[in-house]
């Protein structure tokens, strides 16, 4: 009996040990980072190990008295009203939010970070802090630490999506190299691709700015400088377009000369 009564207190012990692992550990957690170059909201946004997911928008509100800037971290009233939860369903790197916040309504992960998007619309891009095991990367980031890459939003022609991979950027980093060996070289330029796609060919726009606008080092990773729809960029930079499917690329065109 008193054997039997030791088997049952261990298998009682065991159980509540294996039950006791909280169900909201974060399995994801991504931010904003230099967010205040377009005065946008930073967010920071959590994924719990139940699907849960967690949004708070870190935007600053103006106290109507004071006209001082509110920090939403200090006013727990402000806090609650910029904080969205739901429930995502994962399929593979990729989280869909329900219901979603800022009409986004799609995340996925790659390359290191989290890009938001409405619809098929790229949004916004954060960085993981955590989860970089979710993360597909689709190229060696240290050795194209100076690329950039977005995929542009589907149209009637360029239905698809395509990630560039390592071969991808070889292609177009030897490109690059041949035709800026004039102009700096390579290496003097920040690159951002916007990639277009459909069942016959690759398309990249390729803009490059000079490493020496230092406001650019730590932005030019998050968001396209040259927006998708028309260039709103007032410094100096150069753009191509490169095929992929062809192995073919168009003359650098420059906006202003270096």
């Amino acid at each position: 009996m008193r054997g039997s009564a030791f088997i049952c207190m261990v298998v009682v012990i065991f159980t509540v040990s294996c039950n006791s692992t909280p169900k909201d550990h974060v399995l994801v957690e991504a931010v904003t980072v230099n967010s205040d170059m377009f005065g946008a909201s930073d967010y920071a946004i959590e994924i719990r190990e139940d699907s849960s997911y967690r949004v708070i928008d870190y935007s600053l509100g103006l106290d109507s008295v004071t006209l001082e800037l509110i920090d939403p971290k200090e006013n727990s009233l402000l806090l609650a009203d910029n904080t969205v939860k739901g429930k995502t369903r994962i399929d593979g790197n990729t989280f869909f939010f329900n219901p979603g916040f800022r009409q986004v309504d799609k995340a996925l992960l790659k390359n290191g970070f989290m890009d938001l998007y409405i619809g098929d619309s790229f949004f916004r891009r954060l960085r993981l802090q955590k989860g970089n095991t979710y993360s597909i990367n689709y190229f060696d980031q240290k050795r194209f630490h100076d690329y950039a890459i977005f995929n542009a939003p589907k149209d009637s022609v360029f239905d698809n999506s395509y990630n560039l991979n390592q071969r991808d950027l070889i292609f177009i980093d030897s490109v690059l190299t041949s035709i800026l060996k004039n102009k700096e070289g390579n290496n003097a330029f920040y690159k951002q691709l916007k990639v277009y796609s459909n069942s016959d060919s690759v398309l990249v726009d390729v803009n490059i700015f000079l490493k020496n606008n230092k406001s650019l080092k730590d932005f030019f990773r998050y968001y396209p400088i040259i927006s998708f729809d028309s260039p709103t960029y007032e410094g100096t930079y150069g753009k191509l377009e490169i095929n992929l499917s062809k192995r073919t690329f168009s003359e650098l065109i420059m906006s202003d000369d270096f």
